[in-house]
């Protein structure tokens, strides 16, 4: 059986300091992209968690906004994460706290949800 290594740690051609210099850009706008998604998620999880707080008080309409609310931020991290190369994504969402049924809602806004805030 053959293995070969990952790409990353064969030895870097020659690139022009241009080329070098677009890549370093591109990187730190992906990771810049990231970061502030991330915090959309988070304050998403602490609406979320404000909400439920309530108990039975909460409203069930707004309770379910807040929850596909984030599950589209988590829906968008997610992609930013796969754009930057980044995996381990079960470690990512543990770390977050993000609940199981923001996972499993994880997606644009439903329609029936979106127009009626």
């Amino acid at each position: 059986m053959f293995v070969r290594p990952p790409q990353i740690l064969a030895p870097k051609k020659q690139a022009d300091p241009l080329s070098e210099a677009l890549e370093q850009e591109i990187l730190s706008e992906k990771i810049g992209t990231l970061s502030r998604l991330n915090k959309k998620l988070e304050a998403a999880l602490a609406h979320l968690a404000a909400e439920e707080a309530k108990g039975p008080q909460a409203c069930a309409h707004t309770h379910a906004l807040l929850q596909a609310q984030a599950g589209e931020a988590l829906w968008h991290v997610i992609i930013q994460r796969e754009i930057a190369g980044l995996t381990g994504l079960k470690g990512f969402l543990d770390e977050m706290g993000v609940p199981r049924e923001v996972r499993l809602n994880a997606g644009p806004v439903p329609p029936h949800l979106r127009n009626c805030r």
